[in-house]
């Protein structure tokens, strides 16, 4: 008894063995010859901008693909990740095979314009090239900016995007050749002194402030500069 036991165990293995190399050659036939006919490309809603559309992901993924059997999911998911304006992408395929693609779009917070060069900043502080298929409608930043300047103006940008009152008056930031930065609003003819970009809450909390009170009451054309760089206290020069 015991001895047909032990030969029993190996035996069921072995089937085992044939019977998964079976379904795996068998599923791997199948899908060799299914054709490619059904897709499905999900966009992040998260994602507000458009730098990329289902024509251009069609483009890098199946210029040159027939069947599902000729796809490989790691190397599509590298081929749109490579794509510049892709942040990231997930491949997979559904048991009706359907090939389903959800995109993440990198996200431009900012437009930087040094002399003939434009490019976008990216959320994570990288840089983006500019997109001939579709154009941001972001903040415009002028000068040459260092890395540790580019992260400060991401986290400006951020606090400016994340006011009601300031994402709608702030349309440009210029760095002067002091290295000072200037805010140009979009009310009135004055421009706003930042300054460093250091202690960017108190100062932007003093511009609220001084909008607030003002904005709506007086000939904002009146004033030539506002000037924030002052510990408690906002200088406002006139014409």
């Amino acid at each position: 008894m015991r001895k047909h036991k032990k030969n029993f165990i190996p035996t069921l293995l072995f089937l085992y063995m044939i019977l998964m190399t079976f379904l795996f050659y068998f599923s791997q036939k199948i899908h060799k010859n299914r054709n490619l006919e059904k897709f499905n490309i999900i966009m992040d809603p998260l994602s507000k901008n458009h730098f990329v559309n289902e024509k251009i992901i069609k483009n890098i993924l199946f210029s040159r693909i027939e069947k599902i059997g000729q796809l490989c999911i790691l190397r599509m998911e590298q081929k749109l990740n490579n794509y510049p304006f892709i942040k990231k992408s997930e491949v997979f395929l559904s048991t009706d095979g359907t090939l389903n693609i959800k995109i993440w779009q990198k996200e431009p917070i900012l437009r930087i314009k040094n002399g003939n060069k434009e490019y976008y900043l990216t959320k994570e502080s990288g840089n983006l090239e500019l997109s001939s298929f579709y154009s941001s409608k972001v903040i415009l930043a002028k000068g040459s900016f260092s890395k540790e300047e580019k992260k400060n103006l991401s986290d400006l940008v951020k606090t400016i995007n994340s006011d009601d009152l300031l994402k709608y008056q702030i349309i440009s930031i210029k760095k002067t050749v002091s290295n000072l930065f200037i805010l140009i609003p979009k009310i009135g003819n004055h421009h706003i002194i930042l300054g460093s970009l250091k202690d960017l809450k108190s100062k932007l909390n003093k511009l609220k402030a001084f909008y607030k009170q003002y904005l709506n009451k007086i000939d904002i054309n009146q004033y030539k500069s506002i000037d924030l760089q002052y510990k408690d206290q906002i200088v406002a020069k006139k014409r």
